[in-house]
């Protein structure tokens, strides 16, 4: 006799594919599960990435999500990381074509879910960097929202997803290439946002554990604009911590 982990596995297997066999009986009984599982599979990445969907819609939409099923099954009772792997699998399943912006598109709302589970926690203001003498300013380390995801595309898709918050958005022209971006939740939602690109490689640069003094070299920001930037990140409520760095 089959142990139950055995008939677990078994179950699992033949949700995904009809013509593995299944202790589980009468078969029509199997067949209802399985398209409960696949119907809740799709809704999960519907609401997941709606612009996506919006843009390809509903039809080509739901083929995407049959074969990233076949290759990326759920892991998880938690359908919140069913789409996890999306952007991967269209990577490789859009390559080369004139759909493989759409990976980058489902990267930025992939990153939306991730955020939106993480905490906003209170920021500190500018003047957190009063309190060190100004020989040890370039030495500080920022600790930014743990919410906050930053991401660079080849393709337009901050414009895109921007767009596509009301209904029959106009396409974006793809010409426009290269943006920046963040994510980051607020008390209200989850922010999505354009950002400059030395506002993206300073705060790239922090988020790696730089102190200021070497975000400040790889982004190549002089005086007056790191000013700029410093204004800005403080601003938008990105810092919850200031520290020395460590020896």
């Amino acid at each position: 006799m089959a142990s139950l982990r055995e008939l677990q596995r078994s179950f699992a297997a033949a949700l995904r594919d009809p013509a593995l066999t299944c202790p589980v009986r009468p078969a029509t009984r199997l067949a209802i599960y399985r398209g409960n599982v696949s119907h809740n599979f799709r809704s999960a990445l519907e609401l997941g990435f709606p612009v996506l969907r919006r843009r390809v819609g509903d039809e080509y939409f739901a083929q995407l999500v049959f074969h990233y099923r076949e290759r990326f099954p759920s892991r998880s009772g938690d359908l919140h990381w069913a789409g996890r792997d999306f952007a991967e699998f269209l990577t490789a399943h859009l390559a080369g074509g004139d759909y493989a912006w759409l990976a980058d598109l489902a990267r930025l709302e992939w990153a939306r879910q991730a955020a939106a589970i993480e905490v906003a926690l209170p920021p500190v203001g500018a003047d957190a960097l009063a309190a060190a003498a100004p020989e040890a300013l370039e030495h500080l380390r920022f600790t930014l929202q743990p919410s906050l995801r930053l991401l660079e595309s080849a393709y337009p898709v901050f414009s895109v997803w921007l767009a596509n918050q009301v209904e029959n958005a106009p396409p974006v022209e793809q010409s426009t290439g290269l943006e920046h971006g963040m994510i980051l939740a607020r008390s209200d939602g989850v922010e999505v946002a354009r950002l400059a690109p030395d506002v993206f490689s300073y705060l790239s640069a922090l988020a790696a554990g730089a102190s200021l003094g070497e975000a400040m070299t790889r982004s190549a920001l002089d005086g007056p604009r790191l000013a700029q930037v410093l204004g800005h990140i403080f601003g938008e409520g990105l810092v919850i911590g200031v520290s020395p760095a460590s020896p």
